[in-house]
């Protein structure tokens, strides 16, 4: 069997103590990347890669599995802050900093190329589910769109706190304004896992629709996200029947209602 095969058992058993300078030259997670491509690291590897070093007693590769361990691997890493990152053993603000820009890389690479006008809720929904699904904080987001209602990004308005998370119209605008948008969505998320809308985001989504009329904007709904489940909240909605329920990112439930 030849030594290519054998490397990842190798790699994956190897001390956490034994530096990786002690490991054979090809078994190396660089070596076996240029070998063999990218697509045949396991995670510790392709995250070690990313880390660069291991920390005393803990060579790259171990402190690479302790994270992946205690954050629930790559899926789990990926909704993580820089704040709860620089908080895990191990990990100071440098490598809590690249972390947190090679996840963001990751995020915008994936969901730009699916943008799509925001022709209705779900639209809005698809665009800022991967900003707040399953987070146990709180967080809002302004998607801000052009006259014809195509997406030019989604800014990061309020992120952290487990409480209600409260905006001012003025700032949401200054947002869209800034990125030259001349239509946008809001959207937030409720920690606590329960999507019914409050009455401080009723009133929120009626003072953003009045505040874009005012100055010639078009305001598109607002998008409550708890758990993978979302609620829309039209402009002018004042009743629970107003709004449009789906769930993760292809709900047949989201896909009614036009924004």
């Amino acid at each position: 069997m030849s030594s290519d095969v054998l490397s990842s058992d190798a790699t994956a058993s190897t001390d956490e103590e034994v530096p990786l300078a002690e490991i054979p030259h090809h078994d190396r997670p660089r070596e076996r990347m240029r070998r063999l491509g990218v697509g045949a690291l396991t995670d510790d590897e392709v995250l070690a890669l990313v880390l660069g070093s291991g920390q005393p007693g803990q060579n790259v590769i171990a402190f690479a599995r302790a994270i992946l361990r205690r954050t629930g691997g790559f899926p789990g890493l990926a909704t993580m802050d820089y704040a709860r990152l620089e908080r895990l053993d191990g990990v100071g603000p440098a490598t809590a900093g690249r972390l947190v820009a090679i996840i963001e890389i990751w995020r915008r690479a994936g969901t730009a190329k699916a943008w799509a006008r925001l022709v209705d809720h779900a639209a809005v929904a698809r665009i800022v589910l991967p900003e707040l699904v399953h987070r146990d904080t709180g967080r809002f987001v302004v998607v801000v769109a052009d006259r014809a209602a195509r997406p030019i990004e989604v800014s990061l308005l309020r992120d952290g706190g487990v409480d209600q998370v409260n905006v001012e119209p003025a700032e949401v605008l200054q947002a869209v304004l800034a990125r030259g948008g001349r239509s946008f969505a809001v959207a937030h998320n409720h920690p606590g896992g329960t999507l019914d809308a409050s009455v401080a985001d009723v009133a929120t989504t009626r003072r953003l629709d009045q505040a874009a009329a005012t100055i010639g904007v078009r305001f598109l709904g607002h998008i409550l996200v708890a758990g993978d489940e979302w609620m829309a909240l039209p402009p002018r909605a004042t009743a629970a029947g107003a709004s449009v329920r789906g769930r993760g990112r292809s709900s047949p439930a989201g896909s009614t209602g036009a924004a």
